[in-house]
């Protein structure tokens, strides 16, 4: 049924982890294989990874190690050798909650044009408005938040292969830039609950990889935005009107940032 693809880059501390968390889902027998790709790492990721394969032998894992191409290089990569129908993204520094194969594969036999599944996550800075359980997201929606986290998408590979995959330029908002191209056959559903663990070994505002480079995170939204016009999915005026927020949400950022950290 799935293919979970988790690109690996310097996560020495967080792989093994991250693998158990897969392990212990509830329904591990709806995991056909786990590909896992080194992306050149420079730390003990190999080492670590090599270990965790050779305590586990039961475990169909699919090892890949290489030079240095990039995460979306490397989720290309993995969804291509993928042998499942349906995909499951996972990162080397997110894990899954136990219930969270289980839970996609109820919605997903229980809506019969699906081929995007993502959830929420467990990180959350200020209390949000909880949605119903299944929901589909919106052009103008996808603008304001952008939802869902990458480690907690499934989504059908042959739709995938159709619509286009990961842009292998871009390593800023390139998972959204990926995701809403299933918008284009109104297939982009949310569950409103927590099925993942973001960054779980990492402070939210202070650590590498969550805040690095707001600048290009900033710029990576706005050439989603852009693109969502292209593809006839939103107005100019909606456009506009967004990338002035998203200015809005920069300043914002950088503020926040300030504040907790201090630089």
């Amino acid at each position: 049924m799935f293919s979970v693809v988790i690109p690996a880059y310097n996560c020495e501390k967080t792989i093994w982890k991250v693998l158990e968390s897969v392990v212990v889902q509830t329904r591990y027998d709806l995991i056909e294989e786990i590909i896992l790709i080194n992306d050149g790492s420079t730390d003990k990721t190999d080492k670590v990874i090599k270990e965790y394969i050779k305590n586990n032998p039961h475990i169909n894992i699919q090892y890949v190690s290489r030079i240095n191409k990039g995460v979306s290089y490397t989720r290309n990569e993995g969804i291509k050798k993928a042998k499942a129908e349906w995909i499951a993204l996972l990162d080397a520094d997110d894990i899954w909650l136990p219930n969270k194969m289980e839970t996609q594969k109820k919605i997903i036999d229980s809506i019969s044009d699906i081929c995007f599944l993502g959830a929420d996550s467990s990180v959350r800075l200020f209390k949000k408005s909880r949605e119903k359980k299944v929901y589909k997201i919106s052009p103008r929606r996808l603008c304001i938040r952008s939802v869902p986290p990458t480690p907690s998408v499934v989504f059908n590979k042959n739709m995938a292969l159709k619509l286009g995959l990961f842009d292998e330029t871009r390593s800023y908002s390139e998972d959204i830039q990926f995701f809403q191209k299933f918008l284009l056959v109104d297939s982009y559903y949310v569950y409103s609950e927590d099925l993942v663990n973001i960054g779980f070994n990492k402070s939210f505002f202070a650590q590498e990889g969550l805040t690095s480079n707001l600048k290009k995170m900033h710029q990576g939204r706005n050439d989603n935005v852009k693109e969502l016009y292209q593809m006839k999915l939103i107005s100019k005026s909606y456009m506009f009107l967004m990338l002035l927020l998203n200015e809005f949400k920069f300043f914002r950022r950088i503020l926040i940032r300030l504040l907790y950290t201090g630089r």
